[in-house]
């Protein structure tokens, strides 16, 4: 399997953004419902979104495979931690190790900080296994309130880099 993880250029947004919008729609439609998925798609997933999220300091990597993208994933450096607030690996593409290949990359650029976080909605049992496998531990929960009566219920989960 021929992956290419790279840093995605403003011009691949569109892209990732259709990407994110059928990952949710399959994923997500379940757990918080279509009308909250797409809720959430236009304020964190849209083209405008994520140009704001590059704007404030996002990076986003693709994954791609024979040119096609197969995955995504964006962060966000701060003083002491990365903050990992996207990873989404297309369907046909999950257990093949595209996640261990974004956290080498995260590792990185988390270089001199103590951890790496991320939030997962407290009912995604899939991503929160994978994320154990990964080594991040539980160590927190918060419910959020976005709007529109819409909240996210997540767990916080940490990867210690000391």
């Amino acid at each position: 399997m021929n992956i290419l993880i790279e840093t995605a250029a403003p011009a691949v947004l569109p892209e990732i953004a259709s990407l994110a919008a059928e990952i949710w729609h399959e994923h997500y439609d379940a757990l918080l419902g279509p009308a909250q998925v797409d809720y959430m798609l236009e304020h964190y997933q849209s083209v405008d979104a994520l140009t704001r999220q590059l704007q404030e300091g996002y990076t986003y990597l693709t994954a791609r495979q024979d040119g096609k993208l197969i995955g995504f994933c964006g962060y966000h450096p701060e003083e002491e931690r990365l903050f990992l607030s996207k990873l989404y690996v297309e369907k046909a593409f999950r257990g093949r190790g595209i996640s261990r290949m974004f956290l080498e990359k995260l590792r990185t650029a988390a270089a001199g900080k103590s951890a790496i976080y991320l939030t997962v909605n407290k009912e995604n049992e899939g991503s929160i296994a994978v994320y154990r496998k990964l080594g991040f531990r539980t160590i927190d929960a918060v419910t959020t309130d976005i709007g529109q009566g819409y909240v996210m219920d997540d767990y916080i989960m940490e990867l210690s880099l000391c």
